[in-house]
């Protein structure tokens, strides 16, 4: 009986091990195959994914702005900022691009544009 108990969990084992190398493998594809829609959508000059479903190739014309400096716009607003960089990046990032967006939406508003302000987020 323990000889069986011991095949049972050997087989057991071969099974796992064959199952975690397959998902590396199946991660690995997936990866490659991300990169190479990611370089092919750059080198057509693609809309982000995110935006393609809402937006197409209309003859609707976006304005897109993608923030370069978003941390050092963060320091420069309050001292308290580099500390959070380090510990919490994401909130931060989260919390200036909700500032940014107001900014540009009350300076559109006053300049008397009529705007649909949003924030998508791209990889």
């Amino acid at each position: 009986m323990e000889t069986i108990g011991l095949v049972l969990v050997i087989a057991g084992l071969a099974v796992l091990g064959a199952a975690v190398v397959a998902l590396r493998a199946l991660r690995r594809e997936l990866a490659e195959t991300e990169a190479a829609a990611t370089d092919l959508a750059e080198r057509m000059n693609a809309l982000p994914p995110e935006l393609s479903g809402s937006f197409g190739t209309g003859a609707r014309h976006l304005i897109t702005v993608e923030l370069l400096n978003l941390f050092e716009l963060a320091h420069r607003e309050s001292v308290f900022t580099r500390p959070l960089t380090a510990l919490t990046p994401r909130l931060l990032r989260d919390v200036v691009h909700r500032r940014l967006v107001t900014k540009v939406r009350e300076s559109l508003t006053a300049s008397g544009v009529a705007a649909d302000v949003r924030l998508h987020r791209g990889r």
